[in-house]
C-alpha cells in the first residue's frame, strides 16, 4: 500500500515538473510547487493508517523581463494580472505578448481582447506616430490619450484556478478582482517564465531515481505474494 501510494505521489510530482519544463519559454508562466502532508485515514475495517495528502502552491514570483522593443508587448512589474475577454467570460493572465487584430483591438495570441474598464482596447494609429504607454498606464495614439490598461490583483491569489492557455480564473476563495495600486506596466518588454530550468531538470532526475526504487519495492512485494501463494498450495 505504501509503495503504491508513493508511486501515485511521484506521478503527481512528475506531472507538475514536466509541465514546468514544457513552459520554460511561455511568457508570464508561473510554476507550481507540490508538497505532501501525512494524516490518518480510516479503512473499511475501522483501523487507521498513515496516508499522504498533497498541497499545490502557485509560485507567483515575478519572472525576469526581456526587452523586445515591440510596442504591443507588455510586462507587469509587481503583483497583478491583465484582464482578458474570452468566450467563457473574463479571465486573467500575466502573459503580455499581445498583438492587434483586424479591428485594431489589443488581443492575446489566441485573439482574445485585452480589457480597459471592461471594454476592448482599440489602438488605431492613423498618422504613423506610434502607440505608447505612459508611466501612469495610459495609451497614447497619434499623441492622443486613448485608453488605459487595467491590472488586477486578488486578496488571495493562491486560490486562483489555473486554466489552459496561461489563463487564471477567480474563485470564491481568491476574492473578487481589484485594481492594482502598486503594479506598473512596462511597454516593449515580456515577462519570462519563472521556471528555473536547471532546478527543474535536477528534480526530474531525482524523481526518476525515486521511481526506480519504488518499482523495485513493488516487484519485491509481488515476488513475495507469488511465493506465498505457491507455498500455500504446495502439499508437504
Amino acid at each position: 500500500m505504501e509503495a503504491l501510494e508513493g508511486a501515485r505521489i511521484l506521478e503527481r510530482r512528475l506531472s507538475v515538473v514536466s509541465n514546468s519544463i514544457a513552459n520554460t519559454k511561455t511568457p508570464g508562466f508561473k510554476r507550481q510547487r507540490i508538497t505532501f502532508h501525512e494524516y490518518l485515514l480510516k479503512q473499511v475495517d475501522n483501523t487507521e493508517r498513515t496516508a499522504k495528502g498533497e498541497v499545490v502552491r502557485q509560485d507567483l514570483s515575478q519572472g525576469t523581463f526581456r526587452e523586445t522593443k515591440n510596442p504591443f508587448d507588455f510586462a507587469i512589474e509587481g503583483p497583478g494580472f491583465f484582464a482578458i475577454q474570452t468566450p467563457r467570460g473574463i479571465k486573467y493572465t500575466r502573459a503580455g505578448n499581445f498583438t492587434l487584430d483586424a479591428q485594431y483591438r489589443l488581443v492575446t495570441q489566441e485573439g482574445y481582447p485585452v480589457l480597459s474598464e471592461g471594454a476592448p482596447i482599440v489602438l488605431r494609429d492613423t498618422t504613423g506616430k506610434g502607440v505608447w504607454l505612459s508611466s501612469d498606464g495610459r495609451f497614447y495614439v497619434d499623441e492622443t490619450d486613448t485608453a488605459g490598461i487595467d491590472v488586477f490583483t486578488f486578496e488571495n491569489p493562491q486560490a486562483l484556478k489555473r486554466l489552459g492557455s496561461n489563463m487564471w480564473e477567480p474563485t470564491k476563495s481568491s476574492g473578487r478582482p481589484q485594481l492594482a495600486q502598486e503594479a506598473r506596466v512596462r511597454q516593449g518588454f515580456i515577462e519570462e517564465s519563472n521556471v528555473n530550468t536547471l532546478e527543474a531538470m535536477i528534480n526530474l532526475i531525482d524523481l526518476y531515481r525515486e521511481y526506480e526504487s519504488i518499482q523495485k519495492a513493488l516487484k519485491t512485494v509481488d515476488d513475495m505474494d507469488g511465493k506465498a501463494a505457491s507455498d500455500v498450495g504446495r502439499v508437504s
